[in-house]
Formats: C-alpha cells, sequence, structure tokens
C-alpha cells in the first residue's frame, strides 16, 4: 500500500530525489458486488468491479464529486471508503477533532477478527459502530465461516442486522452437504 498522499520522486525537476506531493486519493468499494458512479457534469465514470478494488482520484475531482449526493451517500454510508483521515476532515466525512474514523475499512483479516478472535463484549461494542452496509459484510462472512464463532454473537448480529444469521449457517451447511 502506499501512503498517501502519494509520494513521487521528481526527475524532470532537475534535482534528483527531491519529493513532490501529489494530490491523488485512494477510494475502496467495502461493498460486495459491483458498484460504480456516473457524473455527467464531471465526465467521470468509474467502476469497482470487487470489495477491496480501488480507484484513484485527484483530490480536487473528489471535493466536487462530493456534491453529488449519490456519490457522497455511498461514501458516507460505508459503500465506499477514503483511507486517508485528513481528506477525510477536508471533504467534512470527518469532524474536525477527529482521531479515529467513523467509519472503518473492513478488510477480509478485520472480519475474521470481528468473527473468531475479540469477545462477546467488545463484539457487541464494535458492531454497534458499524454502518448498515458494514453490517451486511460482517453477516456474510458469518454466515460463510460460521462454524468458528459464537451462537451468542450470531444471535446479537442478527438482532442488529435483521438477518437470520443461524439459519444461514445451516443453509450453507446443507448446500454443502447436498453438493
Amino acid at each position: 500500500m502506499f501512503p498517501f498522499p502519494i509520494l513521487k520522486y521528481a526527475q524532470s525537476a532537475g534535482v534528483k530525489g527531491e519529493i513532490i506531493m501529489s494530490d491523488k486519493v485512494k477510494v475502496i468499494s467495502q461493498y460486495d458486488g459491483r458498484c460504480g458512479i456516473d457524473n455527467a457534469d464531471l465526465r467521470i465514470s468509474r467502476r469497482w468491479p470487487a470489495r477491496g478494488s480501488y480507484v484513484m482520484f485527484d483530490k480536487d475531482v473528489l471535493e466536487e464529486l462530493m456534491y453529488d449526493q449519490a456519490f457522497r451517500n455511498m461514501v458516507e454510508e460505508g459503500y465506499l471508503y477514503i483511507e486517508d483521515m485528513s481528506v477525510k476532515k477536508e471533504l467534512g466525512i470527518e469532524k474536525e477533532d477527529a482521531t479515529t474514523p467513523a467509519i472503518i475499512y473492513l478488510s477480509d483479516k478485520e472480519l475474521e477478527r470481528f468473527w473468531k478472535i475479540i469477545p462477546l463484549t467488545q463484539f457487541k461494542i464494535e458492531v454497534k459502530k458499524l454502518t448498515k452496509v458494514q453490517l451486511d459484510s460482517l453477516a456474510d462472512y458469518a454466515i460463510k465461516h460460521g462454524d468458528n464463532g459464537s451462537i451468542e454473537k450470531a444471535n446479537f448480529l442478527t438482532e442488529i442486522s435483521g438477518r437470520n444469521i443461524l439459519k444461514g449457517i445451516e443453509f450453507q451447511k446443507q448446500i454443502a452437504r447436498e453438493g
């Protein structure tokens, strides 16, 4: 992963090794399916083919895109994730005095940590902070890897997400037996 803003070495400036700050921002998809944006005014069409894929945007283009309500909702609801905390503050996604992000990036390792490792009391606290999209991702992970989680976590996740995790786990087992 690259630190953001991306650091580039200037080659044409005549000074070797000089570092120039780039205004590129990485926007990552947290949605399990395909998602995309189309903005005719800015002449932008971008696609994220799968969860974890990313698109690089110029910072000024991203600022303009935040006026597009559909894009803004995708960012605020957690479909799309911006890594750079300072950029999120500039765009108004995070509060100026925030030290930790309100929306966290849930990688597969993070989903595994939620489902298999952290204790129930911490699980209950952390899950309440997740957006609906993130809850759906966690529920999908729990259904796919249900054997390693606890029944208490499954019941709590069912309450919070509205999806019956235990039934989903049983259904996955039934498909595995038949298939």
